[in-house]
């Protein structure tokens, strides 16, 4: 088999339309030779570039001059989504006004003003920044889901900002559209937290009357000695909670938290191990496991909940974030 000709310079080492190969020469038959890829509708790039999310948006934003936005920034920066919108095969690309929304195969593409601190450029792809695209989740994520990747944006390891950024960027944003979950969203996030789950479970507690646990909280013995940083945890009521993803049945990791929580029960703790089996109810109505477990655990240190007589409803025992809405309104 004839080996393909030799790309002209100027297309060998990045993505270029079909249009743009036509133009330099390219045969339509050479446009379709194995030693190049199709990342995406009438683009081509050489078959040894990876096919990815990243070599995909880097294919269209060289075409296009778009910026990623939306849910493709949202997989580029890390953040946790909904399973359902992990993998999507469409890429979002935001245009500046003046230039058209991109409109190509599995692309939905939006035009909005992005300032330049919105924008970050890399390597390969121009980006919306992380505080840019937690807010644009704001149209896509119900609230919990935004809650949760607000909490990214501030987990406790190698955050994307602080709370008194995300302030100050929301504050610029009143009147947007998506300002008024967002700014609901905000009262529920807190800083410092480790994993998705930690949140869930947090948001999971308080919309079944719980009080507000704190968040990775330090726990100390009566010498000052720092003992562990529970997941969540009620230092008044000395109720602590962790929450063990799979990994914890690795058999070091099970050694290791056996010995963390017998520590935390000889300081006085009550100690509260949760799963992801209860997390979900057995069946519809019902009550998850973990809030039952948590109540009782609360209970049994003197935790009571107030009756408020006049609304027909209990009081919680100490102040908690707004009522939750999964739906934002």
């Amino acid at each position: 088999m004839r080996e393909p000709s030799e790309l002209p310079p100027h297309l060998r080492h990045r993505p270029f339309t079909v249009a743009e190969a036509r133009t330099a020469g390219l045969s339509r038959r050479r446009t379709r030779a194995q030693d190049l890829a199709s990342p995406c509708y009438g683009v081509r790039a050489t078959a040894a570039a990876p096919n990815s999310l990243l070599a995909r948006v880097h294919a269209l934003t060289a075409v296009t001059g778009a910026v990623v936005s939306h849910l493709s920034a949202a997989v580029l920066w890390g953040f946790p989504l909904p399973r359902a919108l992990e993998n999507l095969t469409v890429v979002h690309l935001t245009s500046q006004p003046g230039r058209r929304a991109v409109r190509r195969k599995n692309v939905v593409g939006h035009q909005q003003s992005l300032e330049p601190e919105e924008i970050v450029t890399g390597v390969r792809v121009s980006c919306t920044s992380p505080l840019r695209t937690w807010f644009d989740l704001a149209g896509i994520l119900n609230l919990d889901e935004l809650v949760i990747a607000g909490d990214f944006l501030l987990r406790r390891r190698n955050p994307l900002t602080t709370i008194d950024r995300l302030d100050a960027y929301l504050a610029g944003k009143q009147g947007r559209a998506g300002y008024r979950r967002a700014m609901r969203a905000r009262s529920l996030i807190r800083a410092d937290t480790d994993s998705p789950k930690e949140t869930e479970l947090r948001l999971l507690l308080i919309r079944h009357g719980l009080p507000e646990p704190g968040v990775n909280v330090p726990m100390f013995d009566e010498t000052g000695g720092w003992i562990q940083d529970p997941d969540l945890s009620y230092e008044q009521e000395k109720v602590a909670i962790q929450f063990d993803g799979g990994h914890h049945a690795a058999p070091a990791q099970r050694r290791s938290d056996i010995f963390r929580d017998e520590n935390a029960r000889d300081a006085g703790w009550r100690v509260v191990v949760l799963t992801q089996w209860h997390l979900t109810p057995f069946a519809p109505g019902m009550e998850p496991s973990a809030v039952t477990r948590v109540r009782a655990a609360l209970t049994e240190r003197g935790w009571t909940p107030v009756p408020v007589p006049q609304q027909g409803r209990r009081q919680r025992a100490r102040p908690t974030p707004n009522s939750l809405d999964t739906n934002g309104r």
